[in-house]
């Protein structure tokens, strides 16, 4: 019998871009904290004409534990910011009864890059917000919690 050969399965992003909306922040039954925030970000190539084309997009992106309480009271609509996370597919059932599935940013560690005058912001750091558990989405959290 052949042994199966198995690759390593990778889901990482990283990405940088603005926020689109104010956060939105709730809290799970169980009392977890939860931030959803909009994404803008732009891709920049040249096109086929030879001049440049700059490309928005936009993403969803979900924070989960203390750092969605840090999310809400230091971004804003506009706000620059970094995610660093893994991506997640969720299906739900819409007002005509049908099944939609929509992909979403879980981030796990944020790159705050704007100063907000307040004496723990020195601005862009590589430093984690938080000792958050990135897994807490995968350990304590079911769909049911989730009060979006």
């Amino acid at each position: 019998m052949a042994k199966e050969m198995r690759f390593p399965r990778l889901n990482s992003v990283v990405i940088s871009g603005h926020l689109t909306r104010e956060v939105e922040l709730r809290y799970t039954p169980k009392g977890t904290p939860v931030a959803k925030l909009g994404l803008a970000f732009n891709r920049v190539y040249q096109g086929q004409d030879g001049n440049w084309v700059e490309e928005a997009s936009f993403m969803d992106v979900s924070v989960w534990g203390k750092q969605a309480e840090l999310c809400s009271e230091r971004l804003h609509k506009g706000s620059p910011v970094i995610f660093e996370g893994y991506l997640k597919t969720s299906m739900y059932t819409d007002r005509d009864n049908q099944q939609r599935k929509f992909v979403e940013i879980v981030a796990n560690r944020i790159h705050f890059l704007e100063k907000t005058g307040t004496s723990y912001d020195d601005g862009p750091s590589d430093e984690p917000a938080s000792n958050y558990d990135a897994n807490i989405t995968d350990q304590n959290v079911t769909d049911d919690d989730v009060p979006f």
